[in-house]
């Protein structure tokens, strides 16, 4: 699970994962892992969630993993929650199965995530 912000971003990564990939920022921005995904021809689909409209749950079948990313604020408060900053990753979890995604869907309607 993903929860860089919490734990110190590039300093609790294993040094042998960084080496192969590079830095790890505290902040993902969900918009560029999205957008990557894209490019490969990867889709991520929208779920609806309990904690809409607050964060939105993002799937992907073929690799059963979700992401969660802070959507909006609260009233009255800044563009953070805790050390997220809305628009940030606040996880990516595997693995999520069809028949959760579907209970999800049953549960919070179809709508928008």
């Amino acid at each position: 699970m993903h929860r860089l912000a919490y734990w110190g971003g590039d300093a609790i990564v294993n040094r042998a994962i960084r080496n192969r990939y590079g830095r790890f920022d505290r902040h993902l921005r969900f918009d560029k892992p999205r957008r990557l995904l894209a490019n490969r021809g990867v889709g991520l689909e929208d779920v609806p969630d309990v904690n809409a409209p607050a964060c939105t749950l993002h799937w992907q079948p073929a690799s059963q993993v979700s992401v969660v990313a802070f959507r909006q604020r609260e009233w009255g408060r800044p563009p953070r929650r805790g050390n997220q900053l809305v628009g940030d990753v606040n996880s990516i979890s595997s693995s999520m199965t069809a028949e959760q995604v579907a209970w999800n869907r049953a549960r919070y309607g179809p709508g928008d995530a």
